[in-house]
């Protein structure tokens, strides 16, 4: 049982539904104390303790309907009792197909697709191999043999007809059940090889039909990073035991040390500002940097961001206020599709925002450095290095075309702490965790 439970489980996070480890502990016990007679109240208790929104809950009932569904042996001859034909023994497949004891050959069935590990189905053409290896488990090849002796003998006459037409029927059945194992086990591959696929996909590429699983990819990234990093602030900052306030603390113990103080250190939130250029295939790549900074909210201090092509603004409570798609079409509106000007951009962040950087600050600048053959006015992008703490700069187009054509990116180059390519969800992770990860370590 303990076997299906952990197959329940997987189905449900095939079907986008998230299923912790506490949870799943929480859903044994609950499962346990339930019983299993009551279909109902095992389905309201299992809900209550897995599905947290209501699509959850709507997707949570799909699932448990077609992964506790007994109904795959329907009576082949509709409905007509066979109680007289008696109880077949479940070890034999004959037996049971010629006394039509349809529960023996659904338990059997079930016990057969346990043995041949039916639930680590996958892929659509692995079909009819799962359906072989059920019957092969089931015997089937005793049916076969006495199919053939039939035959051999003057073709079996009626019960020869009727043993193959419950072959025929079995495997119909086998294969059904095979068929809605792929529905359910197959989905969280599928839905694991879609996912990484869009993780892996070039962002200026991506059709509008992919942005709503974009969405929700960048989300549950962001979730994690909030679970890792705020555990390892946490673990920082245990450990360390304040000398001096432990004394202090139990003086009036003759010195024993009954209450321990550990030493508090404030931790460093990451002040970001993030500079976009939004002109052309860089302005998806802008979309989702900026999703994920305000997604980490939690973890980021003070975020604030600037788009620019042909002139720079701060569009900071476009985002605080809108959902990512809605501010960066408000954005676009604004300051998109206009010939790119790097030079006159830095000059607006110079004479408009440079005064708010400090050493506190991280500046994270997103764009190909194309200027159009403008002044790219390198000194200012100097001077911002001087008074930040760390300049991040990443660039869209791989490496080898940085400095090609009209692209500036050596000359900005060396006032860079970190260049890096950047146009995939992968590539976004790895600097966003890189910029907590050192923000971590200054602490």
């Amino acid at each position: 049982m303990e076997r299906t439970f952990t197959n329940f489980l997987s189905a449900l996070r095939g079907a986008d539904i998230r299923v912790s480890v506490a949870e799943t502990l929480d859903a044994m016990e609950t499962a346990r104390l339930m019983g299993w007679s009551d279909r109902q109240s095992l389905h309201d208790a299992l809900a209550m303790a897995l599905a947290k929104t209501p699509e959850e809950k709507t997707g949570f009932t799909r699932i448990f309907d077609e992964f506790f569904a007994f109904e795959s042996f329907h009576d082949r001859r509709d409905g007509e009792e066979t109680e007289e034909n008696g109880q077949a023994d479940g070890g034999d497949l004959l037996a049971m197909l010629e006394a039509g004891d349809r529960a023996a050959l659904a338990l059997a069935m079930q016990e057969a697709a346990v043995e041949v590990g039916v639930e680590n189905i996958r892929f659509f053409t692995q079909r009819g191999l799962y359906t072989q290896r059920v019957l092969q488990q089931m015997g089937v090849e005793g049916v076969d043999a006495q199919i053939q002796a039939m035959g051999g003998q003057g073709g079996g006459g009626s019960a020869g007809q009727a043993l193959q037409e419950s072959r025929a029927w079995l495997f119909e059945q086998v294969r059904n059940y095979v068929e809605q194992q792929l529905s359910l086990q197959g989905a969280a591959i599928s839905q694991e090889l879609r996912e990484d696929r869009l993780r892996r996909s070039r962002l200026g590429n991506l059709d509008r039909r992919d942005r709503e699983q974009m969405r929700r990819i960048v989300e549950k990234i962001c979730r994690r990073l909030v679970a890792l990093h705020s555990r390892r602030r946490k673990m920082k900052n245990r450990g360390q035991l304040d000398i001096r306030r432990t004394m202090r603390r139990n003086y009036g113990n003759d010195g024993v040390l009954f209450e321990l103080e550990w030493k508090k250190r404030k931790l460093d939130r990451p002040r970001v500002m993030a500079i976009c250029d939004v002109s052309g295939s860089v302005a998806s790549v802008a979309r989702f940097l900026l999703q994920f900074l305000y997604e980490l909210h939690e973890l980021l201090h003070d975020i604030r961001s600037f788009a620019f092509s042909g002139y720079l603004i701060e569009v900071s409570e476009h985002f605080k206020d809108n959902i990512a798609d809605e501010a960066a079409d408000k954005v676009m509106q604004k300051v998109g599709y206009m010939p790119t000007d790097y030079g006159e951009s830095l000059t607006n962040f110079r004479e408009s925002f440079l005064a708010d950087v400090d050493r506190n600050t991280t500046i994270i600048i997103l764009g190909d450095a194309r200027s159009n053959n403008t002044d790219p006015k390198a000194e200012y992008l100097k001077e911002m290095h001087e008074r930040c703490k760390r300049l991040i700069w990443l660039n869209p187009e791989p490496p080898p075309l940085w400095g090609t054509g009209d692209s500036e990116m050596r000359r900005y180059r060396p006032y860079c702490d970190l260049l890096r390519e950047c146009n995939t969800l992968n590539h976004l992770e790895r600097v966003v965790n890189d910029l907590l990860e050192t923000a971590q370590r200054a602490a």
